[in-house]
């Protein structure tokens, strides 16, 4: 956290690029664990939903059966928000800010090719 305090104080910065040059660790970091939540987090719900399912239809209990189909339509809601959350900041930051954040952003869409030139190309 202190290099990143650090960063944000240093005299070398001078426009969006260098920050993001010199942030482009911390953004790919920060982009591993978004497209974890995304992508990670419904599919593990979704499965955890579909197991408890399953356990309750092989005991043959039709209140077991209903309680996990209702948990397993929660989990599926669940995990619908948690993937939509992403597409929501990114309206609202269309929205409300301006786009110097899109330069910066490339690397936390994309951490598996993350190059600064590139974003800085389109």
């Amino acid at each position: 956290m202190l290099n990143l305090v650090n960063l944000l104080a240093s005299p070398e910065i001078t426009s969006v690029k260098s920050f993001c040059e010199s942030a482009q660790g911390i953004l790919r970091i920060v982009g591993w664990v978004y497209v974890g939540i995304e992508v990670v987090v419904p599919i593990i719900l979704i499965f955890m939903g579909m197991f408890d399912l399953a356990k309750a239809v092989t005991e043959k209990d039709e209140n077991k059966i209903k309680s996990a189909q209702q948990l397993l339509v929660k989990r599926a809601i669940a995990a619908a928000l948690v993937f939509l959350v992403a597409a929501l900041v990114g309206l609202i930051m269309r929205i409300v800010g301006n786009d110097d954040y899109k330069d910066c952003s490339y690397c936390m869409t994309t951490p598996w090719r993350c190059k600064i030139d590139d974003a800085f190309k389109k």
